[in-house]
């Protein structure tokens, strides 16, 4: 097995830890304060009074919350997870 499938096994294990599946659909998120960018990760949030282009976290939204320190590693963490939603 190469490398990048046994890091999305390694991943999905560990997210399926943490209470998400494979389904999540995930999305760039403020997750510390002040800073300009969205530099962290989360599920999408379910609840239908979080607008959708809301980068914000409420008590509403579902963990984990991942934080990557920079906005476009973020934006590339966000797509690789929501690309592994159909990857068997």
């Amino acid at each position: 097995m190469s490398a990048l499938p046994a890091a999305r096994a390694a991943v999905r294990d560990l997210l399926n830890t943490l209470g998400t599946s494979r389904r999540t659909e995930w999305r760039t998120c403020f997750s510390t304060d002040g800073s300009e960018e969205p530099t962290g990760v989360a599920p999408v949030c379910p609840d239908e009074g979080h607008e959708e282009d809301d980068g914000s976290v409420y008590d509403c939204c579902a963990e984990p919350v991942i934080e990557c320190d920079s906005y476009p590693m973020a934006a590339y963490l966000a797509a690789l997870l929501n690309a592994d939603r159909g990857a068997s």
